[in-house]
């Protein structure tokens, strides 16, 4: 099981640095703009917006931004505890550096999983364990694409399927629509997608108008129905149920609880 300790978004002025010493935890972070240098042991790194980092417990690092521009990223710290999930990384932990080819899908699920870190709910540990487990999964892959992905055109498919409705979220999105953007049929597109990611191309779309929609809730002035029709859902109702679905909450308690936790 991932146990999470820490998992936030964090806006850093220039000169920000993390002096030398071993890492306490495991530790995950999204660079999502600017730019830093990140040593670990004798490697050191450039990071900038898209690079996804894991640094094992452990290991000696430091990080400095040295440039006159701030930068922002997700940073998750964790224990992990088991056979590995199926992970090579957690079996042997390894410093891994990748920039994943669907940056804008990594970037929501690191917005998902620090509302279900803040929102201390009864499955939160549950829910920050799954998506940190996809992250990991994702980074994974990713670092190790040139050679270890077993069926490369389904791999390149769903990352066609993907990167279209990361940019057609808020549109209506049928299977024929995304069988024409990849020159296949829909029920091939549905059958790669499962295999692939583990879910279905309708519950993945649902995912990212959700993030989005938690991130409007605690970010923008927007009302409920406001976002509902922001992010193309028909009725109110129905996005009411798929965000209860997703989150395990209606939107209005969860702005509620947002507002308690930042109190």
């Amino acid at each position: 099981m991932i146990a999470p300790i820490a998992i936030y978004f964090e806006h850093c002025e220039p000169d920000w640095h993390v002096p030398r010493a071993a890492a306490n935890n495991h530790i995950l972070l999204l660079i999502t703009s600017g730019e830093i240098t990140y040593a670990v042991g004798d490697q050191s790194f450039i990071l900038k917006k898209g690079d996804l980092l894991f640094v094992p417990e452990g290991e000696i690092r430091s990080a400095l931004n040295h440039t006159k521009q701030a930068h922002d990223m997700y940073v998750a710290h964790f224990k992990y505890a088991g056979t590995g999930e199926g992970l090579p990384v957690l079996v042997r932990p390894a410093c891994l550096l990748t920039r994943p080819h669907n940056f804008d899908y990594i970037r929501q699920r690191f917005s998902s999983l620090t509302q279900y870190w803040l929102q201390k709910s009864t499955f939160t540990h549950t829910l920050c364990h799954s998506v940190l487990l996809e992250i990991i999964a994702i980074l994974s892959e990713e670092a190790n694409h040139a050679g270890s992905i077993t069926h490369p055109k389904a791999h390149g498919i769903t990352m066609q399927i993907k990167d279209y409705i990361l940019y057609h979220y808020r549109e209506s999105i049928d299977m024929n629509q995304l069988a024409d953007y990849v020159g296949r049929t829909p029920n091939y597109i549905s059958t790669v997608f499962r295999e692939t990611t583990g879910q279905t191309i309708t519950t993945y779309i649902q995912h990212i108008r959700i993030a989005a929609a938690c991130d409007l809730l605690t970010g923008s002035q927007m009302s409920v129905g406001e976002i509902s029709d922001y992010l193309g859902f028909c009725e109110q109702s129905y996005f009411n149920k798929v965000f209860k679905k997703v989150t395990g909450t209606m939107p209005s308690a969860y702005v509620k609880e947002r507002l308690k936790v930042w109190q």
